[in-house]
């Protein structure tokens, strides 16, 4: 494997990122202001493929014990470590890695899921429902309408694991992901260090 596959990530990123706010301004959906919800679930995957920009950020701000250490302080498992709760207004907070969030942060909400019987349904989010149900519902008439054209789940994962097959397939807990990648990573740097 090369590093040069997380520019390449980086790059389906930005692509993701542009779609995506294209589709908020066709629609008007957008996520309540402050909200992290999402974030704090503590059933979150992600391949870690995707965590590699994030790791590689990490290498170079000389980051990644520290946060390796709160990921094993958590076993790996449980609620994103990268997440920062709100301690004011429970279910806010925000990313502190926003810039190297993985796939599944980019899209929840903004992204359609295809039904056995080849349905485009929008994937919308528990709380887009509830603060603004008039534009989710508005959105899927669109979506079914062919107007606008969200981001897919399965192909943007499809995407991205097509990177590197052997690394972007097996999805983990985000914690479990990222520490995967900390040693892919470190493994190659060490064997790197070893060639020069």
């Amino acid at each position: 494997m090369s590093l040069d596959i997380a520019a390449q990530v980086m790059e389906s990123y930005r692509q993701i990122d542009q779609d995506i706010e294209t589709f908020q301004t066709e629609t008007q959906l957008h996520c309540p202001t402050g909200c992290g919800w999402c974030c704090e679930n503590p059933n979150v995957e992600a391949t870690p493929l995707e965590m590699l920009p994030l790791v590689l950020e990490l290498f170079q701000r000389g980051e990644v014990d520290q946060w390796l250490q709160q990921a094993e302080d958590s076993d790996f498992q449980g609620q994103c470590i990268f997440y920062k709760t709100d301690p004011f207004v429970m279910g806010n907070g925000r990313c502190q890695v926003y810039l190297w969030r993985p796939t599944i942060c980019r899209l929840f909400g903004f992204a359609t899921v295809t039904s056995k019987s080849g349905e485009v349904q929008l994937a919308a989010c528990v709380r887009h429902k509830a603060a603004m149900p008039d534009i989710v519902a508005q959105t899927q008439v669109l979506i079914d309408q062919k107007t606008v054209h969200p981001p897919n789940f399965a192909d943007i994962s499809q995407q991205i694991a097509s990177l590197e097959p052997g690394f972007g397939h097996q999805a983990l807990p985000i914690n479990e992901a990222l520490k995967v990648a900390v040693q892919k990573v470190g493994l190659y740097l060490q064997m790197l260090g070893q060639n020069e």
